[in-house]
């Protein structure tokens, strides 16, 4: 199956959702400096399920509000838009994929790992001072979305490749490379841009473990490489199917660190943090 062939074939599968529409246009409002909390909660009400998830996690322990929050618009209010622009996107992805699974793939695991992403490139772009924390948040949801896209659609050719990883000689995107003449950077970049999501978005998904190659925005996509690398040195979520044992360099230099600031410490610190987060994010979300 060539390049682009399976590139048209992604593109063109009828079954494959589209990005709720709630989801994009909710998203739209919030990068709009105009909108106020009245046309979110006028837009998000019209969903009652979607209503109630925020409602959920409005009230989880992850936020710890000490008073129950029982109006949307209230909800709204102290969460934060940047906040809620996460959640609604997490929502409307994990629904609109089909929880399928096998011995082959762990649906809950693959968002557990996911959402660890998105936690890890959020925190981790705040604290290096990263413009747009929630689109790092997002980058890092969606860069394995090209795993999911071949489990549910080209379960055979996904099947070849965990199959032949069982020797631990093959890596998944060697195996990837030889089955599908593509990786799932590139899958997922491409049901990207079927979504029409930014560019410097398509750019970090497809480009996640070669951050070098990057040319829209190469602080977001180094961004992304290397908290991926970070939740799998860190093991949190429990995703295994394809391993990261290492990061590239250049994406420290990308994002102006030096390997000499990435001690025992940092890791014992941000995975303490990262697990936290995640546990009471995956408990309200999922």
């Amino acid at each position: 199956m060539e390049n682009e062939v399976l590139k048209e074939k992604v593109q063109n599968i009828i079954q494959l959702p589209a990005l709720p529409t709630i989801a994009v246009e909710v998203a739209s409002l919030i990068d709009n400096p105009q909108t106020s909390v009245s046309k979110l909660t006028e837009v998000i009400s019209a969903d009652q399920v979607l209503t109630a998830k925020v409602l959920k996690i409005a009230n989880s322990p992850f936020y710890g509000f000490q008073r129950k929050i029982s109006t949307l618009d209230f909800a709204i209010m102290v969460l934060g838009f940047d906040s809620l622009k996460e959640i609604l996107i997490s929502i409307s992805l994990i629904s609109a994929f089909k929880k399928k699974q096998d011995k082959f793939f762990n649906s809950k695991d693959f968002w557990q790992h996911a959402l660890a992403a998105g936690i890890a490139a959020r925190t981790l772009a705040r604290q290096l001072g990263y413009r747009i924390s929630g689109e790092s948040f997002v980058a890092g949801l969606l860069h394995d979305i090209g795993i999911l896209v071949t489990h549910q659609y080209f379960h055979e050719e996904y099947k070849k490749i965990v199959g032949a990883m069982a020797d631990g000689k093959s890596t998944f995107q060697d195996m990837e490379q030889v089955v599908l003449f593509a990786t799932h950077g590139e899958i997922g970049g491409w049901l990207a841009e079927r979504w029409n999501l930014p560019e410097q978005l398509i750019e970090a998904i497809k480009f996640h473990h070669k951050p070098e190659l990057a040319e829209k925005n190469q602080q977001l996509t180094a961004l992304i490489h290397f908290v991926d690398y970070l939740c799998h040195k860190l093991n949190v979520g429990d995703f295994n199917y394809e391993k990261v044992d290492g990061y590239n360099p250049v994406a420290l230099e990308i994002l102006n660190l030096s390997e000499a600031e990435i001690t025992q410490a940092f890791y014992d610190s941000f995975g303490s943090k990262l697990r936290e987060d995640l546990e009471r994010t995956f408990v309200s979300i999922i």
